[in-house]
């Protein structure tokens, strides 16, 4: 691998897996993946802390609340659980946002760089998919039989 590749930082974020193992050990099904968008999500009143994803996610994409992050949510979608202190959580691509017609947070932060495309990857006509064909790219840990779906552009 290159210098360059070596030397980058890459954001730890969930790769949205096709065969994710967060979702197999997951003893309360909190950890699903849905069904008409392939996003990995969680339910985080279903959610006991036990950490089995944490443990079960090879790219280090979970994190334990250890305080109670409420306080700190500027803006709440009801029909979504809100995370709370002692559970587990991780990147759903703002699926609260998404059910709003809105884009991922992280996006809307850095849209103008152009450093994150989101959209469906089983559109070929897609902005996403269009970028993906044009560049190579590489996807976290590809051996491990995940099929994240999450690429890098190199």
């Amino acid at each position: 691998m290159s210098d360059v590749l070596k030397n980058n930082e890459f954001p730890v974020m969930c790769n949205h897996c096709e065969n994710p193992p967060c979702v197999r050990v997951c003893p309360t099904k909190a950890t699903f993946i849905e069904e008409h968008n392939g996003i990995v999500e969680m339910d985080y009143h279903r959610c006991i802390g036990c950490r089995f994803c944490m443990v079960a996610c090879p790219y280090g994409a979970r994190s334990f609340n250890w305080e109670d992050p409420r306080p700190h949510i500027k803006e709440y979608n009801h029909e979504f659980p809100t995370r709370m202190r002692g559970v587990v959580e991780k990147c759903t691509f703002c699926a609260e946002r998404l059910a709003l017609g809105q884009e991922p947070a992280c996006l809307e932060a850095i849209k103008e760089s152009g450093a994150m495309i989101f959209g469906d990857l089983n559109d070929p006509n897609s902005e996403v998919s269009k970028v993906l064909k044009e560049n190579p790219t590489i996807q976290r840990k590809p051996s491990y039989g995940t099929k994240p779906s999450v690429f890098y552009i190199v």
